[in-house]
């Protein structure tokens, strides 16, 4: 699932995938291997490259690990609201969920 959004969310952002690798400061020799091979889900990047990555996309790092596309979905949905708007939307989904 990281690969996919991952991808998705470069493409959208309209940037190559070395592009993208000298945003989050990877070393000229492997910026454009290594993205790759996180797109293609052969390689996984630690924890602080992964929030590089989503920081430099402009989504969410939950977004890109989220389990399920509904779920992914639902958390770029919400990050783009307001803080107000967000507690207001957590505030009506605990109430759905009690139900």
């Amino acid at each position: 699932m990281f690969a996919k959004r991952l991808r998705k969310a470069r493409l959208a952002l309209g940037i190559s995938q070395r592009e993208l690798g000298r945003r989050i400061g990877l070393s000229e020799d492997v910026v454009s291997s290594r993205v790759t091979r996180y797109e293609r889900g052969s390689s996984e990047p630690d924890f602080d490259t992964a929030d590089r990555l989503a920081k430099e996309l402009g989504v969410p790092l939950a977004y890109l690990v989220a389990d399920n596309d509904v779920l992914a979905e639902v958390i770029l949905a919400v990050a783009s609201m307001s803080p107000s708007e967000q507690r207001k939307i957590a505030s009506e989904l605990k109430e759905k969920a009690k139900r």
